[in-house]
């Protein structure tokens, strides 16, 4: 009986419990969700902006010769406000939370990012790792357009640049955390890559936009993007430079930074060892593995000076040099980081090993 009598209290504990335990009753099975895959941001001709939704189908849900995604498009003052009201057309939840890509209009770019972007950092809805990109060209197009190799809307936009999948160094990846985390930071400007619309695919890399602050500055070519990778120790897989007499894989490298701060003037000296093959060369015109490793060094130093000449006259470090200077600075003063940044001597130099050359050289 005392058995009996301990066990009273334990079962009105429990039943306590399971009144105040919410459960599941404000969550929707998985057949009354439409998953986005890709949203869109682009500039209206007013002070609206209009939101573009791609969402993948499944198969159940497949006509006969459709396509396995439907788009949806709607005009809001703010991204919350047009994905609030796109849920008047819907008959099922929007769910936001499957987001892999957030595609920006370059127009809206220029104007600032910062007021379309805090919306995902506040709500947190659309997931942080999406990969963020600036779209030159007509959005409607891009998002209406089926993607030609197959993959669920959304997946193709995130494998084009992964390194696992088709992502190569000249393909920046920018994560939706990353692009808002340096909107704040005067020590790291954004570069976010640029895509235009493609004729046989969805779309194809023009370069690298350059941004201070949450507007762009300027663009880095695909070559000059190959440096940045390089010196922000960015760079993975290979790439393939090519050059008038041969072509050459740069298969590693290792970059060394060595920074001081001289009379209130930034020195940056950049120590870049690669590790190269050759794959490919003239049968007219040949050249020596002196001759090659000397016309790879030349073109490298050219892009790197392009591109350090573009980021330096807009203030744009987007190496995020300014990190190696912060312990040197007062906190007042690191709002002048962008202005030191333009006057800062950086040089570098390039350390070539060329394997692979084969019987071709041999004197």
């Amino acid at each position: 009986m005392r058995r009996r009598r301990h066990r009273w209290p334990l079962v009105i504990l429990l039943c306590l419990f399971m009144l105040i335990t919410p459960g599941c009753w404000d969550s929707k099975d998985v057949d009354n969700r439409l998953m986005v895959g890709v949203i869109g941001l682009q500039k209206s001709s007013d002070s609206s902006l209009k939101v573009w939704f791609r969402f993948p189908l499944p198969k159940g849900t497949q006509e006969n010769k459709k396509n396995d995604f439907f788009t949806l498009s709607q005009y809001g003052e703010t991204v919350s406000d047009a994905m609030n009201r796109v849920k008047y057309k819907l008959p099922k939840a929007l769910d936001p939370s499957s987001t892999r890509a957030v595609l920006l209009d370059e127009s809206l770019a220029h104007a600032g990012l910062d007021p379309y972007l805090e919306f995902a950092i506040r709500e947190r809805s659309v997931p942080l790792d999406a990969v963020v990109a600036v779209i030159r060209g007509d959005m409607e197009r891009i998002f209406t357009n089926t993607n030609p190799t197959g993959e669920l809307t959304g997946i193709y936009t995130k494998l084009f640049f992964e390194p696992y999948a088709g992502g190569i160094p000249r393909k920046n990846k920018m994560m939706l955390w990353e692009v808002y985390s340096k909107l704040y930071s005067p020590f790291h400007a954004n570069l976010i890559p640029l895509l235009t619309e493609g004729k046989q695919n969805s779309f194809v890399l023009a370069g690298n936009a350059i941004f201070v602050k949450d507007k762009i500055v300027g663009e880095l070519n695909k070559d000059e993007s190959l440096l940045y990778e390089i010196f922000t120790h960015r760079f993975h897989d290979s790439e393939v430079e090519l050059m008038s007499k041969s072509d050459v894989r740069i298969v590693h490298n290792r970059t060394r930074l060595k920074t001081a701060l001289k009379n209130g003037k930034p020195v940056i000296q950049i120590d870049c060892s690669l590790v190269t093959t050759l794959i490919d060369s003239s049968r007219s015109r040949k050249q020596n593995a002196s001759e090659v490793v000397a016309e790879l060094e030349k073109s490298l130093n050219a892009h790197a000076k392009s591109m350090f000449e573009k980021t330096q006259r807009a203030g744009a470090d987007i190496f995020g040099f300014g990190n190696r200077f912060r312990s040197r600075l007062q906190p007042s003063e690191y709002e002048k980081w962008p202005e030191m940044f333009k006057h800062a001597e950086i040089s570098y130099t390039f350390r070539i090993d060329l394997r692979n050359t084969g019987l071709e050289f041999l004197d």
